[in-house]
């Protein structure tokens, strides 16, 4: 994985830099605009992070997408990182501190998943939207979704390839756990560990109040902790 290095080497020396102190000073929202310049999104053109994917899935690549076979259809497929950068510095930590967590997580093949990929919602797109990106909640959504309640996520479960795809688990949580990979978010019940309590409590209670819940600043502040 390299994208996310040049980023990193990208983003320091522009925080570094008189233009950085200039614009803290008399332009701040242009920083933002300056960053976004910087930035590349490795989940869209790390062909290394692809790789890496691919054997995690055991999956065929081309390029930047990876492809899961549904009943002889090919369902294209794009890697989705546990926590985005919009989250981290919505995290209100230094530059310094922001830029150590984002290598921390971009490091690890173990926290990088893959979504079906199609116009949006997509599972990856939405889960910001109703969730504020906690990986637990989802988890979480489609449990219950596959017990056939109707969730805040469904949206973007039966959107496209998304259905075809989670059509292909028969409501098999247990199994869509394995073949994703997502043993380190479940106990040995499959209940979803809940982030927020440092994996020490399980998620529960209804869907609606736990979206309204992500949205609180200390309640995310403890769950990016």
């Amino acid at each position: 994985m390299q994208v996310y290095l040049k980023n990193i080497e990208r983003l320091k020396n522009f925080y570094q830099s008189d233009y950085y102190s200039w614009l803290e000073t008399n332009d701040p929202k242009m920083v933002k605009n300056v960053e976004d310049a910087l930035y590349e999104d490795p989940d869209d053109c790390d062909v290394e992070l692809y790789k890496d994917l691919a054997l995690k899935y055991n999956l065929k690549r081309k390029k930047c997408n990876l492809f899961v076979g549904v009943n002889k259809q090919k369902i294209k497929m794009s890697a989705d990182i546990v926590c985005g950068v919009k989250s981290l510095k919505d995290f209100g930590s230094t530059m310094p501190v922001f830029l150590s967590n984002y290598a921390k997580i971009r490091s690890s093949v173990k926290l990088h998943f893959i979504w079906p990929q199609h116009k949006v919602p997509t599972i990856n797109t939405y889960r910001y939207q109703i969730y504020h990106d906690r990986i637990d909640y989802l988890l979480y959504d489609l449990k219950l979704y596959f017990m056939g309640e109707k969730t805040p996520m469904q949206k973007a479960y039966q959107n496209n390839n998304t259905k075809i795809w989670l059509d292909s688990f028969t409501d098999d949580f247990p199994k869509f756990i394995h073949e994703m990979h997502f043993e380190d978010f479940v106990n040995e019940n499959y209940d979803v560990l809940d982030i927020e309590f440092g994996q020490r409590k399980v998620v529960t209670g209804g869907l609606q109040q736990l979206q309204g819940k992500s949205k609180n600043k200390t309640v995310q502040k403890r769950y990016m902790k």
